[in-house]
């Protein structure tokens, strides 16, 4: 086939698909070779490939690929695109091409040396010519590309240090009185908190006499005074319709128009003494002739029977019952204060819960099927939000690993218990013991490992590692992705704590 009939276009290796087409469609032969470098990224994919071909046989010209490229040379014969050899026949090209202009506005041009024929050649030597050309090219491109990528070199450095869990106890003091916390002298400015509250109990009885029980039940007294109370004292005297006096058990404050159930007893032993209708009425004989006397009423609400034997008061009843008060009234007083403190924390003490019991219904002996404990409580403690203490404590622990040069991150801190050393009433500030635990994370000096990286090599930069206890695991991507050293320039070396 003649000269005028083949065109070469060499590649940088660099170009899109579409400069490629483009120059293919701008050369005037039938038959175009292309000349291809290694790693010419916009061939080495199939699709593109059959769109260079399509492109080809649209615009009627037939095109052979040159390559050194093995991976190349199989996805074209794949494709059907016929890979030019160096046992191929052909003559001198006439024109070479040298560059291929990037896409613009304007219509790509492609740039055509060419080459004045003073006299005839011989193939082989048009052939050879045409290898050294394409040799250089390649070299040159190749060199370009690995310049450019190494200007471009960058790496990243993910770096996972070892954590530690470590016990810690400190001693510090929460001063309602201080405005800013003091590391030196280990003082936290806290909040004073004062709560009282009021209780009652019932405690069953589990004392009884020996002798005849006395018929017994429950009646209720009522007040219809609007203005005034008045207090029913404890073996007040009641007198049912058939004459009979039954007396109560237990005291009863009365408030204006209200009302209050109480338990009865009758003087004496008897079945005459026995009351079962309901709608049964006593009248109360303390109270004849005094303005009270039309004021209170009383109601039978449980029959008066003598079924069992008559309940009385002992010693371990009162005991119980005071123990019981105690208890519910802790809990209902720190109840409170977890619901109105919820981000505060608190000295572990109940014994700051200050119990007093105001009244006790019944005393040993007395017959009653349970007694009624009233009392009040008031808890003084000293509480500060709990953020603020762990960032107090977490700093108090770094000032402490910084005056023993000890070189750790301390990460988060975890308060397990803070019991109550001593208060003092009068400033009303508290010293207390922290325990709990931290995480610790090891310090890394970044910049001084930066300087070591430079330059060195992956085998290098693992022994440059292991020499940092500190460090448990290394995740490292450099790039250009064929690079096996880190940049000489310290910039374009990023490290990052995990």
């Amino acid at each position: 086939m003649a000269s005028e009939e083949r065109e070469y276009l060499y590649l940088k290796g660099t170009e899109e698909l579409g400069d490629v087409i483009d120059a293919m469609k701008n050369v005037e032969t039938k038959e175009v070779v292309l000349v291809v470098p290694r790693n010419t990224k916009c061939l080495l994919h199939p699709t593109n490939l059959e769109i260079l071909k399509h492109e080809a046989n649209k615009h009627r010209k037939k095109i052979y690929i040159s390559t050194e490229d093995e991976r190349l040379s199989s996805l074209a014969k794949n494709i059907g695109i016929e890979i030019f050899l160096e046992d191929f026949e052909y003559e001198e090209a006439s024109k070479i091409v040298t560059d291929i202009i990037p896409p613009s506005k304007v219509k790509p041009k492609v740039v055509i040396k060419e080459e004045t024929k003073t006299k005839p050649v011989s193939r082989k030597r048009n052939y050879r010519k045409s290898i050294l050309v394409a040799v250089i090219f390649l070299v040159f491109i190749s060199a370009t590309l690995i310049f450019l990528a190494n200007l471009n070199a960058s790496a990243t450095v993910e770096i996972y240090l070892k954590k530690q869990q470590v016990p810690f106890e400190e001693t510090i003091i929460l001063d309602p009185n201080s405005t800013s916390p003091d590391l030196e002298k280990g003082i936290l400015p806290a909040e004073f908190i004062e709560i009282t509250k009021n209780h009652t109990v019932k405690q069953p009885t589990s004392g009884s006499k020996t002798s005849r029980p006395k018929p017994s039940g429950k009646v209720v007294l009522i007040n219809e005074d609007p203005v005034n109370s008045i207090s029913i004292i404890q073996g007040t005297r009641l007198q049912s319709n058939e004459g009979n006096i039954y007396r109560t058990t237990e005291r009863v404050y009365l408030e204006p128009n209200s009302s209050k159930e109480v338990y009865v007893i009758s003087e004496k032993a008897g079945a005459e003494y026995e009351i079962t209708n309901l709608d049964t009425k006593f009248t109360i004989p303390g109270l004849k002739d005094t303005r009270w006397e039309n004021l209170i009423k009383v109601k039978l609400v449980e029959p008066i029977i003598s079924g069992e034997n008559t309940r009385v008061v002992t010693v371990d009843d009162i005991t119980q019952g005071k123990i019981k008060f105690e208890k519910e009234l802790k809990e209902v007083i720190l109840q409170e204060l977890a619901i109105k403190y919820k981000d505060y924390i608190f000295p572990d003490d109940l014994n700051l819960v200050d119990i007093k019991i105001l009244d006790i219904s019944h005393s040993v002996g007395q017959p009653a099927k349970e007694i009624v404990i009233t009392g009040s409580g008031k808890l003084q403690s000293i509480g500060v939000k709990k953020s603020k203490f762990e960032e107090f404590i977490k700093d108090l622990l770094s000032r402490a690993n910084l005056k023993e040069n000890k070189e750790s991150n301390i990460l988060s801190v975890k308060i397990n218990k803070m019991k109550l050393l001593s208060m003092d009433m009068k400033s009303r500030s508290a010293t207390v013991l922290v325990e709990g635990e931290l995480m610790a994370q090891g310090y890394l000096n970044e910049k001084k490992l930066i300087e070591e990286l430079v330059g060195k090599n992956l085998a290098e930069a693992r022994q440059i590692f292991d020499k940092y206890p500190v460090i448990e695991k290394v995740e490292l991507t450099i790039k250009p992705f064929w690079a096996n050293s880190f940049p000489l320039d310290i910039s374009k070396i990023n490290v990052k704590i995990k």
